[in-house]
């Protein structure tokens, strides 16, 4: 299948892959197909958050999520899969993108997992609390910048962080019985400011423009293949204040 519009909305820290490669999630939305998950890609894929790009994808027999594609001839021909994407576009104006994502919430996590979607876009009634937690998955074997630990040296890995960022937020119409959702962030760019300023970790947040009156929050949210009911936030998606204008027709949230 060739995806001609997706609009790339997130992508998640690096993570690596039995065979020793290294691969980033991504996330999007497409007009024709609905929310796209392409998994695995390569890390110095040049593609950014509100590119729109075209790309022909199959489906992955070890992921039955509807969501979920990978890009045709992933593993046969692993080192030249970014010449399989071609960037055809990107959502410059803020009111397109605010429109765009603004369209396509839902009104509680629960919602998504309920209609059995495995991505889906909420806007925070409110943020209770940012902060970070102890990374389960860290071992100090995995030692920051130990050349040939991975395919591309000097890209960092989730493991590789003895902390994660979490998010503590509640839905407009939150359906849970503790009134608030808690959830990692995975958002690449969280992970590349602490290589970058490491002094500076908290900063991140103001990075992100969480608590910024100029600006709306909305979070990318995905769940887990192993764990289908746990959910996290892709990537935060800020854009300038303001009101969204209702699409004429529902937008598309998936390919059924």
């Amino acid at each position: 299948m060739i995806i001609s519009d997706l609009v790339i909305l997130g992508r998640a820290c690096p993570e690596p892959l039995k065979d020793g490669r290294v691969t980033v999630c991504l996330g999007g939305w497409s007009d024709t197909y609905g929310f796209i998950r392409i998994y695995p890609t390569r890390a110095d894929t040049r593609w950014k958050n509100w590119d729109v790009v075209r790309v022909e994808v199959e489906k992955n027999p070890q992921d039955t999520r509807d969501e979920s594609w990978k890009i045709a001839g992933s593993r046969g021909e692993w080192d030249s899969l970014s010449d399989r994407v071609e960037v055809v576009g990107k959502v410059d104006s803020r009111d397109q993108r605010r429109n765009l994502i603004g369209n396509l919430t839902d009104s509680c996590v629960n919602v998504i997992n309920d209609a059995r979607r495995s991505l889906g876009i909420i806007r925070p009634e409110e943020i209770l609390r940012t902060y970070f937690a102890e990374n389960d998955h860290y071992s100090r074997n995995w030692q920051l910048g130990l050349p040939g630990l991975t395919e591309l040296d000097g890209v960092k890995l989730k493991r590789d962080f003895p902390y994660e960022p979490r998010i503590q937020y509640r839905c407009p119409e939150c359906q849970t019985l503790t009134r608030s959702h808690d959830m990692q962030v995975l958002e690449w760019g969280f992970y590349q400011w602490f290589v970058k300023e490491p002094e500076k970790r908290d900063q991140v947040w103001e990075n992100a423009r969480i608590g910024n009156p100029d600006t709306d929050i909305y979070f990318f949210v995905g769940n887990q293949q192993a764990h289908r009911n746990s959910f996290m936030i892709i990537s935060v998606l800020r854009v300038s204040k303001g009101p969204v204008t209702p699409s004429l027709f529902p937008l598309k949230k998936t390919l059924n």
